[in-house]
């Protein structure tokens, strides 16, 4: 497994009895860690003693910053720089209830040398017949020939794409010919419709039929595997006109964020350990999403993103598959 996170950030959590609109507050602790989709998988693969290569593009400006950060994670990462600023995320977190505010900034505006260079990077580190997921947001300045190459490089290493990211960078990677996708219901749906993705409500009314019907389409549109995460529910998963859904496993849930990204490492570690990923007919992907299920419940009692003890997700694993 090749994990990119192409716009990173710093993450900062906010812990807080409460947050109110317009109020000057204090907040009783704070944490800053590296973020990213991408990051918070491969704490996944890390702490699951998974080889799992990290490859970031970030802020020329505050990269050591940055890496020192990844550094003390004993993190196993390669990068490559723009001129300019990390982007910072910030999560309101109110202690005591399920509400979590999160505020993304949109983050820098790259040249196509700089992506080139990215991608030079991620030529260096591919290996043949894994899968390289691609996590998150792209910097402004990724167009659709920046996806288009990207998707061709890893197929011309003999690799297969999963990418996990926002609807119109998902409409570029279908376009290109993109391997696996793994969309909410929102994004999913927003792709399917070319509808707007500037509000999401989370709706999940039907969600299950919804997520199944998704995931098909998404398959009818090109792609080899398809999982589409509605919410609490679970995930829908499609893969040659046959479509399954995996149920959410009932935990203590300290926090939620970054689930998906726990779900999609896990899916991509057990799909890999089943053996040659392009020969996808060999390849049992429902067994798959159950252990990215076990991942996602297991991050979710952890309650900081990416993090999960490897024998609770055994247990969560075998009871998944029990039921």
């Amino acid at each position: 497994m090749l994990i990119l996170n192409p716009n990173p950030c710093f993450s900062r959590t906010l812990h807080m009895g409460h947050f109110e609109r317009g109020a000057v507050m204090r907040t009783p602790s704070a944490e800053v860690r590296a973020g990213g989709k991408g990051i918070d998988s491969a704490r996944v693969a890390h702490s699951l003693k998974r080889k799992a290569p990290l490859i970031v593009l970030v802020g020329d400006r505050d990269a050591d910053t940055y890496c020192r950060l990844l550094f003390d994670e004993k993190a196993d990462f390669r990068y490559t720089t723009y001129v300019g600023s990390i982007r910072v995320a910030t999560m309101y977190l109110e202690e005591g209830t399920a509400v979590n505010t999160v505020v993304n900034e949109e983050g820098p505006t790259i040249t196509e040398e700089d992506w080139k260079k990215y991608l030079a990077e991620i030529e260096r580190e591919i290996m043949p017949g894994e899968i390289v997921a691609c996590m998150g947001s792209f910097p402004h300045g990724v167009t659709q020939e920046s996806v288009t190459a990207l998707v061709n490089l890893v197929h011309e290493k003999g690799s297969l794409l999963l990418m996990d990211t926002a609807p119109h960078f998902l409409s570029f990677g279908l376009f290109a010919g993109v391997d696996i996708v793994s969309p909410n219901l929102d994004e999913a749906e927003a792709v399917i419709s070319a509808g707007s993705e500037d509000f999401f409500t989370g709706d999940i009314r039907d969600g299950i039929a919804r997520a199944k019907s998704a995931a098909l389409k998404l398959c009818e549109m090109g792609v080899k595997v398809a999982l589409v995460h509605a919410g609490e529910l679970g995930t829908a998963i499609a893969h040659q006109g046959r479509v399954d859904f995996v149920p959410s496993f009932p935990v203590n849930v300290v926090s939620a964020v970054g689930a998906g990204d726990s779900l999609a490492a896990g899916f991509v570690l057990k799909s890999e350990e089943q053996g040659v990923v392009t020969k996808v007919s060999d390849i049992d992907w429902k067994l798959s999403l159950m252990y990215g299920t076990a991942t996602a419940s297991a991050a979710c009692e952890k309650g900081r993103a990416g993090d999960v003890d490897a024998s609770r997700v055994a247990e969560i694993f075998e009871k998944i598959r029990a039921n």
